[in-house]
């Protein structure tokens, strides 16, 4: 005779218990609409997260106003450079992230990184920058950083691909929250979410960029660079790309790679 609670499982779930579709970024699960995570959120537990460690240094290009620096600064990492155009005067970098002995804010006028010591980085990650670069500039950055980063660092960039930018405001319901509300007791809720795309079309559902608008010369613009180029200016440079596109984020590939 077996243990009657073990034998309570054999007619609970008919078919079998099933939670959802772990290869499908918005499937619906028992979770509900709390089953859920940030795009940023899941940048910085996948590719940041286990990977800044106490004795690393660091490299991130395009700090901004410091939200990734402070998220790696509160691993308490040995040192990280945080690299820019402005000052962090102007970004207002410190207020945002405080002052603190392993932080340095570096200003640059070319893409050299020749405010780093070579072969000194761990790591290097970068978010939200290179989309905002020409190709050019793009491939000069990661031909430096083959200099800057020590063998076995890991790399983690964020690139424009007009390509995957496209394919997934085609999708828009299928890329986003339209689909953690299912069923009748949420018509309500698809309901006011169709009213709002459609009232701010615009900033909910770009319209299509075409390649050719990457030549653009307006400072903010994107550029597209695209996987495949990025890949291979990666490989180039002397690294080895682990993953084409970590898949964290609709909109915009995540290329993780590492120095041999």
């Amino acid at each position: 005779m077996g243990v009657p609670f073990l034998e309570s499982f054999a007619t609970i779930w008919k078919d079998g218990y099933f939670e959802g579709t772990p290869t499908d970024p918005m499937s619906t699960s028992t979770y509900g609409i709390v089953g859920y995570h940030s795009s940023l959120y899941l940048a910085y537990m996948c590719c940041i997260k286990p990977y800044v460690r106490s004795d690393a240094t660091v490299i991130e290009i395009g700090s901004g106003r410091g939200a990734w620096t402070k998220a790696m600064a509160d691993l308490n990492p040995k040192r990280i450079y945080a690299v820019d155009v402005v000052t962090p005067e102007y970004s207002g970098f410190w207020n945002y992230v405080g002052k603190r002995q392993n932080v340095e804010h570096i200003v640059v006028e070319d893409f050299s990184l020749s405010g780093i010591p070579d072969a000194s980085a761990d790591y290097f990650f970068s978010f939200g920058c290179f989309c905002h670069l020409k190709p050019d500039m793009c491939v000069s950055y990661i031909q430096s950083l083959s200099h800057k980063m020590k063998p076995g660092a890991h790399g983690f960039l964020m690139v424009a691909d007009f390509d995957k930018f496209n394919a997934c405001f085609s999708d828009y319901k299928g890329h986003s929250l339209w689909r953690a509300f299912v069923g009748k007791r949420f018509a309500l809720v698809r309901l006011a979410f169709r009213l709002t795309v459609n009232l701010f079309q615009g900033k909910f559902i770009p319209p299509k960029w075409d390649r050719t608008e990457s030549d653009s010369a307006k400072s903010g613009a994107w550029f597209h660079l695209g996987v495949d180029n990025a890949c291979n200016a990666i490989s180039k440079a002397g690294f080895r790309v682990i993953e084409r596109d970590m898949q964290i984020n609709h909109r915009d590939p995540i290329i993780h790679f590492v120095k041999p």
